[in-house]
């Protein structure tokens, strides 16, 4: 990779990772640009060259985690509900359980869903499908969202592959 893409991005997570220490203590609109890239270590320019605002941080941080997942699992779309895709889903959610706990705790688990809806929409190709074939996909992606929250909020006493039975378990109540 290209040295200064490196730093960029060495940049960019610097801030992404700063953010999000500050909102475990504090509301992102009580928090500042200057408290974000003081803890970040960077200057001020490099916020505004990469970011146009807080919520833009959230936004680089949830495209990059779906964009990750996508590379590192190459997903039977067409089957998402399998047992293996959720496995992996809460696998992979765990790794970032600190960031989605604040994000939850900030009452910002909308954007999480709505990167977690776009992802699927995009990664299925229903773009241009009729409304009612999608249906099944956001009810998909809203319970997963759900037990994901819950799961993460109460602080991830169970396995991902407890988490994964619970799940499937949920959808015969």
């Amino acid at each position: 990779m290209d040295k200064r893409l490196e730093l960029n991005l060495e940049v960019k997570n610097s801030i992404v990772k700063a953010l999000f220490i500050l909102l475990e203590q504090k509301a992102l609109s009580e928090m500042t640009i200057k408290e974000i890239v003081l803890k970040a270590g960077v200057a001020r320019a490099s916020f505004y060259r990469n970011f146009k605002s807080k919520e833009d941080v959230i936004l680089y941080f949830l495209n990059t985690l779906l964009l990750q997942y996508k590379k590192k699992y190459s997903a039977d779309l067409a089957h998402i509900a399998r047992y293996d895709n959720v496995l992996r889903t809460f696998t992979y959610v765990l790794t970032y359980q600190m960031e989605l706990r604040s994000l939850f705790q900030a009452k910002l688990g909308q954007m999480f869903l709505d990167a977690i809806n776009e992802y699927i929409i995009t990664s299925t190709n229903l773009q241009h499908e009729k409304q009612l074939y999608k249906y099944p996909f956001y009810s998909y992606a809203g319970a997963l969202y759900n037990v994901i929250y819950y799961w993460i909020t109460t602080g991830c006493k169970e396995t991902p592959i407890e988490m994964t039975e619970a799940y499937f378990n949920s959808l015969h109540l």
